[in-house]
C-alpha cells in the first residue's frame, strides 16, 4: 500500500470474458498497461440488489471477480509498481437498469435494512483491501438518492476505517449528488464519476469549475474514480450513452484530449481512472463503446501519461 499520495494515471480495469480476474489472460492484459504509462487501475468487484428490495448481496463462487482474483491482481500489480483503488460497485436488477442510482427507500425501515446490509458489503471489501493492500478503498458508487441520508453513510466510513487503513473515497454521479454531498470532510479524497456533458466546442472549463468549488470547500485532494466517453458521434453531449449509432474513434479521442487539457495541471487534481479496459482486452476501431483499447483514444491516454509532466 502507498504511504504517500501518488497521482494516479489510472484506468478502470473490469473483469471480462474469458479473461475473467485471476485468469493468465487477464494477468497478461494488466501486464500491457505500464506501456502506455498507465501507473495505477481500479478494480471494479460488484455486488447485487434488486429494485425495491432492501438487500445487498455479495457475490458468489462464479462470479467474474472473485476475491482470490482481486487478490492475484493486486499483488501483481503492486509488482508492476502500480496503485490499486478497490472500487466495488452494485449491480441493480428487477427492471430498474443496472444502476444504483435508481435506488429509493422511502420508507424509513426499508431503507434502515437497505442500509445494514450495505453495511456487511462495506466491510467485507474494507477488509479485502486490508488484505490486498490496495492504496485507496471507495465505499460507495453513485447512489444518487441514498448518499443523501448524511448519517447513515458517515457510519459505513467509520466502520470502514475499523477494516482497512486504506485512504478512503466516494465516486459520486456528476451534477447536483457530487456538488451537494455533504459527507466529503470523512473521507481522504474526493471523488467523481465524470460524465459531465461539453459544450459543443469542448471546453471543459466550466466542468473544471464545478469541481473546483467543491474542492475549495473540502481542501480534499481529488481523483476522476470513472471518466469516459463512446467512441460514437458526438459523446460529448451524453458521456454516459452508448446507444448505439456512427462509430467516431475521432469524437471520442477529442473528447479524452478536452478532458486532460483542462484538469491534468491542476493543483489539487490527483489523477483519474478512464471508463474502462477489459481483462479481455475488447475494443478495436469497429468497436463503439467506452473501452479506448486499440483505438486512438488510447495513444492521447499514452501521449499524456507518458509526457504529461506528472
Amino acid at each position: 500500500m502507498s504511504t504517500k499520495p501518488v497521482f494516479q494515471r489510472g484506468v478502470n480495469f473490469t473483469a471480462e470474458r474469458p479473461d475473467v480476474y485471476g485468469t493468465p489472460g487477464a494477468i497478461k492484459q494488466l501486464e500491457r498497461l505500464p506501456g502506455y504509462g498507465i501507473n495505477a487501475i481500479s478494480l471494479v468487484p460488484y455486488g447485487f440488489t434488486r429494485a425495491g428490495t432492501p438487500m445487498v448481496r455479495l457475490p458468489g463462487p462464479g462470479s467474474w471477480e472473485r476475491d482470490e482474483g482481486l487478490i492475484e491482481l493486486g499483488q501483481r500489480a503492486h509488482e508492476l509498481d502500480m496503485f490499486v483503488l478497490l472500487k466495488p460497485q452494485i449491480w441493480v436488477g428487477g427492471g430498474a437498469g443496472s444502476f444504483p442510482g435508481s435506488l429509493d427507500f422511502p420508507v424509513a425501515a426499508d431503507r434502515e435494512a437497505w442500509f445494514a446490509s450495505y453495511a456487511m458489503f462495506v466491510d467485507h471489501y474494507a477488509a479485502l483491501a486490508t488484505r490486498m493492500k490496495a492504496d485507496l478503498y471507495c465505499v460507495g458508487t453513485e447512489f444518487v438518492k441514498l448518499s443523501a441520508h448524511e448519517k447513515q453513510w458517515r457510519s459505513l466510513i467509520a466502520r470502514a476505517r475499523q477494516k482497512t487503513s486504506a485512504p478512503l473515497t466516494y465516486a459520486a454521479t456528476q451534477g447536483p449528488e457530487f456538488e451537494t454531498l455533504a459527507f466529503w470532510d470523512a473521507l481522504d479524497y474526493i471523488g467523481l464519476n465524470n460524465y459531465y456533458p461539453l459544450p459543443d466546442t469542448l471546453d471543459a472549463s466550466g466542468v473544471v469549475a464545478k469541481v473546483a468549488a467543491v474542492q475549495k470547500k473540502y481542501r480534499k485532494p481529488v481523483v476522476l474514480t470513472e471518466a469516459g466517453y463512446a467512441s460514437l458521434e458526438a459523446p460529448h453531449k451524453a458521456p454516459w450513452d452508448e446507444t448505439p449509432r456512427k462509430v467516431s474513434l475521432e469524437d471520442q479521442s477529442r473528447c479524452y484530449e478536452a478532458i486532460f487539457q483542462a484538469f491534468y495541471k491542476q493543483p489539487w487534481f490527483m489523477g483519474m481512472y478512464w471508463w474502462k479496459v477489459g481483462t479481455n482486452g475488447y475494443g478495436g476501431p469497429t468497436d463503439g463503446s467506452h473501452t479506448p483499447w486499440g483505438k486512438p483514444a488510447m495513444e492521447v491516454v499514452k501521449k499524456w501519461y507518458r509526457s504529461g509532466g506528472r
